[in-house]
């Protein structure tokens, strides 16, 4: 007889896991990520790396509402002004709130009904979160959301301990470099990367 808690393999296999369902490129760069759980999206700057966050909330905002925590670009910004108009993001306003909550000040908007599915940290290395466990409770409280923290890296490494310590938490990580979000896990497309602005890319990977 099985414990409390206990699963066969084929209770396993048979349990539907919510995913993402992409289609098209961002299908072929990272098939069909699981909701819920840490995603990690790191890089160097000058990489694309906040071109890619925004067609990523672009993207995600077909399936969840979403919460864009801006501390680095804050809420509102030339730059990020900038990236909502050039890449179209207006399309998706009703679904996306953008704001600078404290930890405390987020756990109380999540703890509210109907609050954002999907909550996106940006950066993780500017945030109050300094240590592991933090992003535990996060994760374990609020069960059914995503959260989706950037963090800065050092050449392929996150810049930060907190940064390493997320990455080996995180279901979903993505490596931006020379203008292609690169999937290091855990699930994949057929081609492992999204190309964020293909000029660019094509002559950083050229000689490569």
């Amino acid at each position: 007889m099985r414990a409390k808690g206990e699963l066969t393999l084929k209770n396993v296999v048979d349990t539907i896991i919510r995913v993402f369902n992409f289609t098209g490129e961002w299908y072929k760069a990272f098939g069909k990520p699981q909701r819920g759980g840490v995603w990690f999206i790191y890089g160097n700057s000058g990489h694309g790396k906040t071109s890619f966050l925004l067609m990523l909330i672009k993207m995600l905002a077909n399936f969840d509402n979403i919460m864009f925590v801006s501390y680095e670009e804050g809420n509102v910004s030339v730059a990020l002004q900038n990236g909502i108009n050039r890449l179209g993001l207006l399309e998706a306003n009703k679904k996306v709130i953008v704001c600078t909550h404290n930890l405390e000040e987020l756990e109380k908007r999540l703890s509210k009904r109907k609050s954002p599915e999907i909550v996106i940290i940006d950066s993780l290395d500017v945030s109050e979160i300094k240590r592991k466990k933090q992003v535990i409770d996060l994760k374990n409280r609020f069960k059914n959301k995503t959260f989706i923290f950037t963090g800065w890296a050092v050449g392929k490494e996150p810049a930060s301990k907190i940064g390493k310590d997320v990455l080996y938490l995180a279901n979903q990580k993505i490596f931006v470099e020379g203008y292609r979000a690169i999937s290091r896990g855990r699930s994949f497309g057929e081609l492992g990367y999204l190309t964020i602005w293909e000029k660019k890319a094509t002559e950083y990977w050229e000689f490569k």
